[in-house]
């Protein structure tokens, strides 16, 4: 019951260690997803007290309602669109998910690079299968149950020139790689 979505996170080390998170939101329909990800960027530079995986703290992003699932995420890449399908296939969502790639840059002294992509989920889809394809923020949002219209147009734009500014690539279709 309810608006279920899932975040997929996935951090590279310059190592070339991998840690994968998937969290679960309970009512995470509409801003969520997107202000976890501003809190995820955010906590890179303002550090809580230990870190769990190189610079950042992944247990718990200060969601209400944002629970990590506990399971061995690290055989997926997060960087195909075919292995996020199998991994939201085992997580309980109906509006949709967002994916995360963070990659640390080799030099030290560079910041790390941001992907990020939206998936709609079954809720409200017509004629696709759900997590089949890659959205806008804009689109995601307008999939979401009780769509405001201009108000969270504004906060979509405004979340996309943000993230920009921080260097993020946004994903949308088929820009993630594709498994061969």
């Amino acid at each position: 019951m309810g608006q279920r979505t899932n975040l997929l996170l996935q951090i590279e080390g310059r190592s070339g260690a991998r840690l994968n998170r998937v969290y679960h939101l309970q009512w995470g329909y509409r801003k969520y997803l997107p202000m976890a990800f501003l809190r995820l960027l955010s906590s890179r530079y303002f550090k809580p007290e230990k870190t769990d995986i190189f610079e950042f703290f992944t247990q718990g992003l200060d969601l209400d309602s944002l629970d990590m699932i506990e399971r061995d995420w690290n055989k997926y890449n997060f960087n195909h669109l075919d292995e996020c399908q199998d991994a939201l296939s085992h997580c309980d969502n109906n509006n949709g998910a967002m994916v995360v790639v963070i990659t640390e840059d080799a030099r030290y002294y560079y910041h790390p690079k941001y992907k990020l992509g939206f998936l709609l989920g079954p809720e409200g889809l017509e004629g696709e299968p759900p997590f089949s394809r890659w959205v806008t923020t804009e689109e995601f949002m307008q999939h979401q149950p009780k769509y405001q219209g201009e108000y969270d147009d504004i906060f979509a734009h405004a979340f996309d020139a943000l993230t920009i500014l921080s260097g993020t690539q946004h994903v949308v279709q088929q820009q993630f790689r594709v498994n061969s």
